[in-house]
């Protein structure tokens, strides 16, 4: 008997309504992660309890950000947080060779030579292979690697909660000139012959919305019925601007939010010593120059616009100056917005941002990577996440929403 109370009082054999207790109280995704590395019966529990847990955690989990390892391996990547201001030690098993064009829902988009998209969920190891992009008849090889080609890749739903009835949106050619959409269970992309020009798309509402280089806003229409064809209609005009970068989000109230993006393309010399290189503000580089230029891009300011319409004027998008507690998360993956005061050290009224060009060049050996976040009250620039100098050369990080379905 002695023996029995012994097994049964260890860690390792605790009950699974002790353990579900114990998990009720992880809300950090790296938390529950170590969970389930204690044991095969704690792993076993966590894994029974992933449904509440996906539940539980939409509105608690913050997006991390997905960088290299702390020994720069080419095997995985690490997750920092930037609200505790550390990177953790556990490797996430990611493809390394490649930028990583899209994450959305806690799946990550990766794309081969044969630009076949694979979503991937670097939590569970799943995977789920899409059909390959179609490659327009304009695309030039020797100009625009396979990751590059494609801009972002956006699902509807998580495939693992919805395996029957998710979507997604592809954003592609090189600098976004067309658009594809594929339903669960296609075997094929179906295209949307309208060349535009687009830099972000959202799945708001029951739909999937795009917006163009300009700031107009497009609703993508695809129907079951093979004699409609598909087609993009607008939805919300906008004026030119010269922003470099325009962004859709969800409010946490549920607003539809438009964000600009300036930005100024530098060039500098190359240099045979590492450079030493401050985010945002620029010093003096006095090391001895080779021939030829190193460009990359370097983030200025934000603009955001919330869409206001009434019953009878037409939707139309109005400049705020704030957008109260929340904080925004942009680059390669899907626009989220979540509430700051949920997550003790994020910043409220900011903008996080990760590099999301699409111009190999600006990806070159010891070209910086353009991160940071934007305090949109002040309009002032500040740091995350800096790379170091060995880890110039690798993938662009990307925000990732952790969850373990």
């Amino acid at each position: 008997m002695e023996e029995a109370s012994t097994s049964v009082a260890g860690w390792a054999w605790l009950p699974a309504d002790v353990l579900g207790l114990i998990l009720e109280k992880l809300i950090p995704i790296s938390d529950y992660i170590r969970f389930t590395a204690v044991c095969k019966h704690w792993k076993s529990a966590a894994l029974h309890h992933k449904q509440h847990r996906l539940v539980k955690s939409r509105p608690n989990q913050l997006p991390m950000l997905m960088v290299p390892t702390k020994d720069s391996s080419n095997k995985g990547r690490s997750l920092y947080s930037v609200t505790r201001g550390k990177t953790y030690g556990f490797e996430l098993h990611v493809p390394y060779s490649k930028r990583c064009c899209g994450s959305s829902h806690g799946w990550l988009a990766c794309v081969d030579e044969n630009l076949v998209v694979t979503l991937l969920n670097p939590f569970t190891g799943r995977t789920i292979s899409l059909p390959p992009v179609p490659a327009s008849a304009s695309r030039a090889r020797a100009f625009f690697r396979c990751d590059y080609y494609i801009n972002k890749v956006v699902l509807s739903a998580n495939p693992s909660l919805f395996p029957n009835d998710y979507e997604a949106v592809v954003i592609y050619d090189g600098y976004g000139k067309r658009i594809a959409h594929i339903k669960s269970g296609d075997e094929a992309w179906t295209c949307i012959d309208q060349v535009i020009g687009f830099d972000d798309v959202i799945y708001y509402k029951g739909q999937f919305l795009a917006v163009s280089l300009d700031g107009s806003v497009f609703s993508i229409n695809v129907s079951s019925d093979q004699t409609a064809k598909p087609h993009v209609s607008v939805v919300v005009p906008m004026s030119p601007g010269t922003d470099n970068k325009t962004y859709l989000a969800q409010s946490s109230r549920g607003d539809l939010l438009l964000i600009r993006k300036f930005q100024r393309l530098t060039y500098c010399k190359r240099f045979v010593k590492s450079l030493s290189f401050k985010f945002f503000k620029f010093e003096k580089l006095e090391f001895e120059q080779v021939n030829g230029y190193d460009r990359f891009t370097e983030t200025l300011s934000f603009k955001v616009f919330k869409l206001f319409s009434s019953y009878e004027d037409r939707p139309q998008w109005v400049e705020v100056e704030s957008i109260g507690n929340d904080a925004l998360f942009l680059g390669t993956n899907q626009s989220m917005c979540v509430s700051a005061s949920h997550f003790q050290g994020c910043r409220p009224n900011s903008i996080y941002f990760a590099d999301d060009c699409v111009d190999v060049a600006c990806h070159k050996p010891k070209g910086p990577h353009d991160m940071g976040v934007f305090d949109i009250e002040n309009k002032s620039m500040g740091r995350h996440y800096c790379l170091d100098r060995s880890q110039k050369h690798m993938p662009p990080a990307i925000w990732i929403l952790p969850t373990m379905v």
